[in-house]
């Protein structure tokens, strides 16, 4: 035998051990690429396949109720039938479904403060593609915005689109019959916010609607399907929103469902109670769809609680449900009458009712008394111009109760340039004239209290004179009041000289009816005013109503006092300066215990008498009904329309008032004020 040199056995074992080496360093890196597959990118991989045969479909939350303080629903939901589109499945699908790969185009985004160039899905393409035959299979006609529909992909990919809405039951039958079975595009059943009676309460209650780009994610990272627009549904929409909830579809390898993984019930949002009563609200804008432009406000004089606030024109809040027209959309915003200004909140000169303020200023500064007698003519000279009283003869020797009962401009002029216009400017803060009562609604105006200052900012080149002094005081010139600072501030004349912040919103609860949120009464300030003057100037409101010019508002059995005004303004129609006066009615009921304090506001009217003070009868009748256990049938309402046609006066027919008409008035200058 033969014997292996010892080289070439060497060389064979040097062979055998690499060979060796090298399987083990192979076994080495595919273990360890299999442990880097199993455990450490396991989770990944194994999340990728469950996202590639399941489908998550997000649940839209529903909005908490609006309710009134006795519980009635005036915003709630109801159930909708829609089309949606689920944009990141549709794409995701896509080229399984056409064998191809997904179209593409080139979209300018901001992206880090800069505007850049990217490549994205083609989603008006893909979704044309797969949205085609199905629209043809239901007889659909849809017409979708390409722009629209690539920035929802954009900004909101995980929420579906919503394609069609409040389909009928035929349209889902067929979808259901001739669905062509396209992962993404579904039938579904979702809460859409409804106002249970239209216009009611349309100013104060606002209205929701698709949100736009800054609006669709919440602060703590929800994505949203309807915002609060306007009113209280904006101002709480973080309560009223609901959260969303989910469903997680498993899926066949051809797309289609084959049963529910898993499925998170969307939960409802919270719950806000007003301060509204409906059945008072109800009967104040029954009351005043009888003028083309005006405004009321009833409050509880012991609370500040706003009972019933309206604004006439008004809108239907469900007409922006689940988008408003273009065409609605631009009659609104369009139409010179204003419907969705809130008029109950915005200012205008108050006429006659300022006096009430003059009034109180003045008993406080000490420069009258309830027994001083001021000798009121036809006319006095002020800085050499005559002043003119509403009555062609005047009223002669008068105290504070025939200055207030018959709304003598004469010796309101007088009483004011005694008072002098810092004591008239403190008693205006003190009351919450010229500043915002911080009521929870857009368009709030704070009004404006003119002086001495106030005339240093706005016209620095003129001086304040005795003249403005005197117009303030029969609440002329510059001032300016809201319905709602003149319901509040004769609120507190009611209850003794206390001033609230309005009350709007009483509380928030839960879906479970657990209190989350009280919100108590707040007191602004104290009018600081002697009960005896106080008195005086109750009484003399009373008058208004028992034999003043206000006698339209007076009722069987129950004792009403009142204050009248109406002041001069004009309206540019067509090219034309037309009257446009501004008629008050303001006051309190019962007099012995007052529950009710109010404002009536009529654009285009002729006086506060004959205009206002016969709208304040029929509202403050419907009230006292209630008390009687007599409620009114609550129906829904559509909009009320405005017109510039304007009033001449009510008749005995129209309010049931068997009163005579108010004192006749005389127009007579820009300084009169005719009540």
């Amino acid at each position: 035998m033969t014997s292996t040199p010892p080289g070439i056995r060497h060389s064979v074992r040097l062979r055998i051990a690499l060979l060796a080496l090298a399987v083990i360093v192979a076994m080495g890196i595919l273990l360890t690429r299999l442990w880097i597959l199993q455990i450490y990118e396991g989770k990944a991989y194994a999340s990728k396949l469950r996202n590639q045969t399941t489908i998550s479909l997000r649940l839209a939350g529903a909005r908490g109720p609006i309710l009134d303080k006795n519980g009635v629903g005036l915003a709630e939901n109801r159930a909708m039938f829609e089309i949606d589109l689920y944009l990141d499945e549709l794409v995701r699908d896509f080229p399984r479904r056409h064998k191809g790969k997904t179209p593409r185009i080139e979209v300018q985004r901001m992206m880090g403060g800069n505007l850049v160039l990217r490549k994205e899905p083609d989603i008006y393409k893909i979704v044309m593609t797969d949205l085609a035959p199905i629209l043809k299979a239901l007889r659909l006609a849809v017409k979708l915005d390409p722009k629209e529909l690539q920035r929802h992909y954009f900004t909101s990919p995980s929420v579906p689109y919503s394609l069609r809405t409040d389909l009928d039951y035929a349209t889902v039958a067929r979808f259901e019959e001739q669905n062509l079975g396209v992962p993404g595009i579904d039938i579904a059943v979702k809460p859409i916010r409804y106002y249970n009676y239209g216009a009611l309460a349309s100013h104060v209650i606002g209205y929701v609607a698709a949100p736009d780009d800054k609006e669709k994610v919440s602060p703590d990272g929800i994505a949203l399907d309807m915002v609060g627009k306007w009113g209280i549904e904006r101002y709480m929409d973080g309560q009223l929103q609901g959260k969303p909830g989910g469903r997680i579809l498993k899926v066949n390898y051809r797309g289609y469902i084959v049963n529910e993984e898993s499925y998170i019930p969307p939960q409802l949002g919270d719950c806000v109670y007003l301060s509204l009563d409906t059945r008072i609200q109800y009967i104040v804008e029954t009351a005043l769809r009888s003028v083309g432009r005006g405004a009321a406000v009833v409050v509880d004089p012991n609370t500040g609680d706003i009972l019933a606030m309206c604004s006439v024109p008004n809108f239907d809040p469900n007409d922006f449900i689940p988008k408003i027209s273009q065409e609605n959309w631009q009659k609104l915003t369009t139409d010179p009458t204003n419907p969705l200004v809130n008029r109950a909140i915005s200012s205008y000169p108050p006429g006659s009712t300022f006096k009430l303020l003059i009034a109180l200023a003045a008993l406080k500064s000490g420069a009258i008394t309830p027994k001083t007698v001021i000798n009121s003519p036809a006319a006095i000279d002020i800085g050499g111009h005559l002043f003119h009283d509403w009555t062609k003869t005047g009223r002669g020797n008068i105290t504070l109760y025939d200055g207030i009962r018959y709304s003598c401009n004469t010796f309101f002029y007088q009483v004011g340039i005694r008072t002098g216009i810092q004591n008239i400017e403190q008693m205006a803060n003190a009351a919450g004239f010229g500043q915002l009562t911080g009521i929870p609604l857009p368009g709030e105006s704070p009004g404006i209290v003119p002086g001495p200052e106030w005339m240093k900012q706005k016209y620095p080149m003129e001086r304040w004179s005795t003249a403005h002094t005197a117009n303030v005081s029969i609440g002329q010139g510059f001032l300016q009041v809201t319905p709602l600072q003149m319901a509040l501030f004769v609120a507190a004349i009611a209850n003794g000289g206390t001033l609230f912040y309005p009350r709007i919103v009483q509380g928030v609860s839960n879906n479970k009816g657990e209190i989350k949120i009280a919100v108590p009464s707040r007191v602004h300030s104290q009018l600081d005013v002697s009960p005896q003057d106080l008195e005086a100037v109750k009484s003399a409101m009373l008058g208004v109503v028992e034999e003043g010019t206000g006698a339209n508002a007076k009722i069987e059995g129950i004792k009403v006092a009142g204050k009248t005004g109406s002041a001069q303004a004009t309206k540019k129609l067509n090219g034309k300066l037309y009257k446009d006066t501004r008629a008050w009615f303001v006051g309190f009921a019962p007099y012995e215990s007052p529950r009710y304090a109010f404002c009536i506001l009529v654009e285009g009217g002729v006086s506060g008498g004959a205009t206002a003070a016969p709208i304040a009868k029929k509202i403050l009748e419907g009230i006292f009904d209630i008390e009687k256990g007599h409620n009114p049938t609550l129906t829904y309402l559509k909009p009320a329309i405005g017109n510039f046609n304007g009033l001449t006066e009510f008749t005995k027919e129209q309010t049931g008032s068997s009163q005579p008409k108010p004192p006749p008035e005389n127009q007579s200058g820009q300084n009169d004020d005719d009540d």
